[in-house]
């Protein structure tokens, strides 16, 4: 919800202006929160113009002060939120099945992660899409061990197309490739959907590995019914 803030330039004039919102989580802790208003600051020199508010979280484990920076919306209205610093990045925590299966895929998941939490979108998305790279190649080669070099070489369409068989994965893991590709092409295809589509299908991808990676699991400790 919109709301008035009090800022002051650097020669103490005193400034009301506008802000969407607060933030509603912290940068630090990651936790949702309704942060404590220490004061703000307003700055002429850059296009657009700019409020920095300087927020203290509530939580007793964090107490941490962050800054919430404020651009303007349009020559006339008010600011929107646009980052909050610093921000503290977060570890990624994945299925004990997935970390064994394919820990090249984690290693690189964190990292596409970390470069969207900082703002670096027009990275991150390739690092999503090489991510989903590694986990179907991997999961492929548990499948077939004896064509793991040949898995390797294969382009990933086609390496889905031959060497996955379960058909909720080839079909998730396939719409995935084609977003993903949209983030490291030149010319979108998909220009209707964006990498929290992408992030959603190499989810699904990796939910339904997990499972059938469980049931396989299963499947060995109980073969048979006992009389």
């Amino acid at each position: 919800m919109s709301h008035n803030v009090t800022a002051y330039d650097t020669h103490g004039q005193r400034y009301e202006h506008k802000v969407d919102r607060h933030p509603d989580s912290c940068p630090l802790c990651h936790h949702a929160i309704e942060p404590k208003e220490l004061g703000a600051s307003f700055y002429f020199g850059d296009v657009p113009s700019m409020i920095e508010t300087l927020y203290r979280c509530p939580r007793h484990r964090c107490g941490h002060v962050f800054v919430a920076r404020y651009r303007l919306q349009g020559m006339y209205g008010g600011y929107g939120l646009n980052e909050c610093v610093p921000y503290e990045l977060q570890d990624v925590e994945f299925p004990d099945e997935i970390t064994e299966l394919s820990p090249d895929f984690c290693a690189i998941t964190e990292q596409a992660r970390n470069a969207e939490n900082l703002g670096l979108l027009l990275i991150a998305g390739g690092g999503y899409r090489k991510a989903l790279e590694f986990l179907v190649k991997d999961y492929a080669i548990r499948l077939k061990p004896s064509d793991a070099e040949q898995i390797k070489k294969t382009d990933l369409g086609a390496c889905i197309q031959t060497y996955i068989s379960n058909p909720m994965v080839k079909d998730t893991a396939q719409r995935a490739v084609w977003l993903g590709n949209d983030e490291v092409h030149y010319l979108r295809k998909w220009e209707d959907h964006d990498l929290e589509d992408l992030k959603e299908l190499i989810q699904l991808v990796l939910t339904t590995i997990q499972s059938e990676l469980i049931y396989s699991k299963m499947k060995l400790k109980m073969p048979k019914g006992r009389k």
